[in-house]
């Protein structure tokens, strides 16, 4: 036993052969593991020569191995606690699941409840499902063109349903692109007097994948705080450091982009040139109101930034031909780097568009998510939004400028209707009115402060009050929470070249009639 101990590995290994085998194998095996022997010994004389702290990190190692290899292993079996199916059924019945969305509150049932239904074709004037089969002169829905129920559009859209089907069934590059889709970005580019133009099926994905698609993790925006909910989205999915100014207040947007700049000098590294983007709305959705777009396109050339213009309500509603911002302003189109647009709203089909220099659209046509990943527009919007483009080209007098007189003319009236305050540009066609600070605090006869949900429920009884004077309005609606900058209550109205003198003085006389019997109730 002792001589069997002592002996080497390779005594071991030959020990164990039969004993047939010849003398050249054992010599072999020995003179292998001899070689192998040296061949490690003088690997780690040479490795850990003058390295004590190599030798003390693997020693560390293999010790850490070793316990890891050895120790109790964790066995979820040995905690297992048996319960009878008395005790199952208990837990089952006991456990109350969270909810997917938070509980209603009283006032929002009575708003899906009260929801206005249609019972009809949309248009001037509307009739509701839950009323008395009285046509209500509509004022509330953005056919600010009278588009909306043209007949001749009708016509040239049922044959083009016969011709082209209700749908592409694929995104754009995947066998979804029509001939009429070309025609219209072309048709697009054209009318705004941009290099180039995309086609969008979605004009709220519009905004989420163009902002995002050039705007990544380190570059910086600056935005108007009173951009709507789409631009705030699409600013949060594009991850930049973002900074905000005051609503149209030039002189704070530029000490904004004098800080940006600031932080920016003397930077290096892979983000010492990030982009710079100056973000805002050619016609302000929350307010009405129209950006100074001369100041902003000075600023951004002064401070190095692009601009990324949303025309979704200005774009067939502003300039001398509806094109937009840059019409109403006569400001060069290229000067604005990305222009946003939306067919939905005065245009009366459905979709978005990006009109910018070609490189840039070409590529949205890969980048762009909404443009990927959706199916695009169907064959017959396209072709009722390049009628409605062609029509507004044809007559831009007849269509925009009964719109902004029929706009005029009901700002002049609602103003002088006390208690009522008015919100909006005098060349908007979209309008909102809420009641003053000092009529509100007439009403709360009881004493205690108005909260946003006491304010929502009077605007509702001055929508139900004006729909009994045969008027239909509604109380423009927020999420929440996905607001960076709550606007305030309001009512949104929406004027159109499709309505008469007699309709806006019928609207407004509405209006003063519900005012005056909400307000003078005891509260």
């Amino acid at each position: 036993m002792a001589s069997l101990s002592a002996a080497s590995p390779p005594d071991l290994l030959l020990a164990a052969t039969p004993e047939g085998d010849s003398g050249s194998q054992r010599g072999l095996l020995r003179t292998a593991w001899d070689f192998s022997f040296r061949m490690v010994i003088r690997y780690i004389k040479n490795s850990y020569k003058d390295d004590p702290f190599r030798t003390f990190l693997e020693v560390c190692l293999i010790g850490f191995i070793i316990w890891y290899m050895t120790k109790q292993k964790y066995n979820i079996g040995n905690n297992e606690i048996e319960l009878s199916e008395k005790e199952i059924d208990e837990l089952v019945d006991d456990w109350k699941p969270e909810p997917l969305v938070p509980e209603l509150t009283d006032f929002e049932r009575e708003t899906l409840d009260k929801a206005a239904l249609l019972d009809g074709p949309n248009g001037i004037k509307v009739r509701l499902a839950s009323g008395n089969g009285k046509a209500l002169l509509n004022f509330a829905s953005y056919n600010f063109l009278g588009f909306i129920d043209n007949p001749d559009f009708e016509k040239r859209a049922i044959e083009t349903l016969r011709k082209y089907g209700v749908g592409s069934c694929g995104p754009p590059g995947f066998y979804g692109t029509l001939d009429v889709h070309m025609e219209l970005e072309k048709h697009l580019a054209a009318f705004v007097g941009h290099s180039a133009a995309i086609l969008y099926s979605q004009a709220f994905t519009t905004i989420l994948s163009v902002i995002p698609c050039f705007s990544k993790r380190g570059d910086i925006i600056v935005a108007d705080e009173a951009v709507n909910c789409s631009l705030q989205q699409a600013i949060t999915l594009s991850r930049s450091k973002v900074y905000w100014y005051k609503h149209n207040d030039m002189a704070d947007l530029e000490r904004v982009l004098q800080d940006v700049n600031k932080q920016l000098t003397g930077r290096r590294g892979k983000n010492a040139l990030p982009r710079k983007f100056i973000v805002t709305e050619g016609l302000f959705h929350n307010t009405g109101d129209i950006s100074p777009l001369k100041d902003l396109v000075e600023l951004k050339d002064r401070y190095k930034f692009r601009i990324i213009l949303d025309e979704s309500l200005s774009f067939g509603v502003l300039g001398k031909r509806g094109a937009g911002l840059t019409d109403h302003f006569n400001v060069d189109p290229h000067e604005v780097d990305l222009l946003i647009g939306a067919l939905s709203y005065a245009i009366g089909a459905s979709g978005g568009f990006c009109c910018a220099d070609k490189d840039l659209v070409e590529h949205q046509r890969l980048s762009g998510l909404g443009y990927c990943f959706s199916a695009s527009m169907p064959g017959i919007l396209a072709v009722a939004a390049s009628d409605a483009i062609r029509a507004l080209e044809s007559n831009p007098e007849g269509h925009l400028a009964s719109m902004r007189e029929n706009a005029s003319l009901l700002q002049t009236l609602l103003k002088r209707i006390p208690g009522l305050q008015v919100e909006g540009a005098l060349e908007s066609p979209l309008m909102h009115i809420r009641l003053t600070p000092e009529t509100l605090v007439r009403m709360k006869r009881s004493g205690g402060a108005w909260t946003k949900t006491d304010i929502d429920r009077v605007l509702v009884e001055l929508v139900e009050e004006a729909q009994k004077d045969g008027v239909f309005l509604t109380r423009a609606m927020y999420v929440d929470e996905h607001e960076r900058l709550l606007p305030n209550s309001s009512i949104r109205l929406c004027v159109s070249c499709a309505h008469t003198r007699k309709d806006i003085e019928k609207c407004a006389h509405a209006i003063k009639n519900a005012v005056s019997r909400v307000t003078s109730k005891k509260r």
